[in-house]
């Protein structure tokens, strides 16, 4: 079951994105050449979470949900209801889960390089929304819900304009977002303030991931053991290990592990890498620690297991 964009409801009329502007957002995998999508997150599939996939490159969201959702954060679930407007990026684990896979809201996707110190004058990772360690999620009253889509809706307008200036003012109207979000109260955040446990394994959570996803058989996995991290945070690994322990239930080298299998049955799956460039590239020196390793975990050896997905 698909539904359409909820309208927002106000003491005196309705707002809505068709409301707002004359034009239609695009589709899902409709693709802006800037670096910049904008998705209707009610075009979006049935019954499962939604995940966005941006060609498996770094990007950050701004989304605006209506509903009740299960949001899933690495390896927690936050509830929201009412309108809300989030802010991630894929360097950490993402979902949207709704009841009955029914979503309404709208998202604009956008990489890293479309938001520049060269071409705004800012720098993504200036912006509190964006800080390493929390991820940010705003209760939205009906009026500020209102105010957001009147933005988006700007940016829907110029994704079928034909300027000059398209790209700088999509540009414009995303920081516009930006701006107004970091004037939300923080008091109706669903972001909790990290204590030092969170805040040690969520920069261990976001180093590891920062080191993916892996597009390039030279790409090579620069940390991949518990000391490899706990030098590059300047921490011991015991107090790096015990912390993550506390925090995600599991010690840096499982998690590790788990991401580096993820990362080969991905490899495995949608490239035509041999073995040992997989293996190379996931930082082992050895094919023959890698096919152990591999076997370790999923129980086949890596060639047997891209045999099963063929």
């Amino acid at each position: 079951m698909k539904a359409p964009l909820n309208p927002v409801q106000t003491d005196t009329n309705t707002a809505s994105l068709s409301e707002n502007s004359g034009t239609k957002p695009l589709a899902p995998g409709e693709k802006d050449t800037a670096g910049l999508d904008v998705l209707d997150l009610s075009r979006q599939g049935d019954n499962s979470p939604l995940s966005f996939d941006y060609n498996r490159k770094t990007f950050y969201t701004v989304t605006l949900l209506q509903g009740k959702y299960t949001l899933e954060f690495e390896e927690r679930n936050i509830e929201v209801s009412g309108n809300s407007l989030i802010f991630t990026s894929t360097k950490i684990p993402f979902g949207i889960h709704a009841p009955e896979g029914v979503y309404a809201g709208i998202s604009c996707l956008f990489k890293e390089d479309f938001i520049t110190k060269s071409n705004s004058g800012y720098r993504l990772l200036e912006f509190p929304i964006y800080k390493p360690g929390r991820q940010h999620i705003y209760a939205l009253t009906d009026e500020q819900t209102k105010h957001f889509i009147g933005i988006y809706a700007k940016i829907f307008d110029e994704k079928h304009a034909n300027s000059d200036f398209k790209d700088n003012l999509q540009r414009t109207y995303l920081l516009e977002l930006i701006f107004n979000a970091q004037k939300l109260d923080p008091a109706s955040s669903y972001v909790k303030t990290n204590n030092t446990t969170e805040e040690i394994a969520c920069s261990f959570i976001r180093l590891l991931e920062s080191q993916f996803p892996i597009e390039s058989a030279q790409d090579i996995l620069r940390l991949t053991t518990a000391k490899d991290f706990a030098d590059d945070l300047a921490l011991h690994p015991n107090y790096l290990n015990r912390q993550v322990k506390l925090s995600k239930g599991r010690t840096v080298t499982e998690i590790i592990a788990a991401r580096i299998i993820q990362e080969a049955k991905i490899l495995l799956k949608v490239t035509n890498w041999n073995v040992v460039e997989i293996a190379t590239s996931l930082g082992f020196e050895q094919p023959s620690h890698f096919n152990l390793f591999f076997k370790k975990h999923v129980s086949v050896s890596p060639t047997d297991y891209r045999k099963t997905i063929k």
